[in-house]
């Protein structure tokens, strides 16, 4: 026989069972959502470590493809940004690629990548130069549909 203390025990189970599936259920969300933002980040950067992979195999600067070796450093160094008539994928070297975008549309959605080349200061190389200088940065940023942005640099040295 069934009495009134074991439906409230039944009740107070199952109302603890219920809780328990919640809490569960949450944990299991938020390693989904990590999970996915983890995907999300990973694929940006490898799209941007791709183009830096590329640039990082092509000669300093215009002048210096062939390895030219008879030019005023840092003087004869070409402006920055691709020389009339030079498109992607062939660039020569290596600040071709400022001003190069693109968008990819992978599994994870619809990327955009914006890269910029600058000469960087030959005693901080932290800092943005206005003249030519031995070393240039690529910065390379994707930004995801979501608004998301990652950014991959690289600094070339003409040594």
């Amino acid at each position: 026989m069934v009495d009134t203390s074991d439906f409230i025990l039944l009740i107070l189970a199952m109302f603890l069972f219920a809780i328990l599936q919640l809490g569960v259920t949450s944990v299991l969300l938020n390693n989904n959502k990590v999970m996915m933002n983890t995907e999300l980040d990973y694929t940006a950067v490898a799209l941007a470590q791709n183009i830096v992979d590329e640039a990082r195999q092509k000669a300093f600067d215009q002048h210096t493809v062939g390895g030219n070796p008879g030019i005023n450093v840092p003087d004869d160094f070409s402006e920055i940004g691709p020389e009339p008539g030079e498109y992607y994928p062939y660039f020569n070297d290596f600040d071709d690629y400022h001003g190069y975008t693109r968008t990819d549309i992978t599994e994870f959605g619809i990327y955009t990548t914006e890269c910029t080349v600058d000469y960087m200061n030959s005693d901080d190389l932290r800092q943005v130069s206005t003249e030519k200088t031995e070393h240039k940065r690529l910065l390379v940023r994707v930004t995801s549909e979501t608004g998301e942005s990652t950014a991959v640099t690289y600094i070339k040295s003409f040594y």
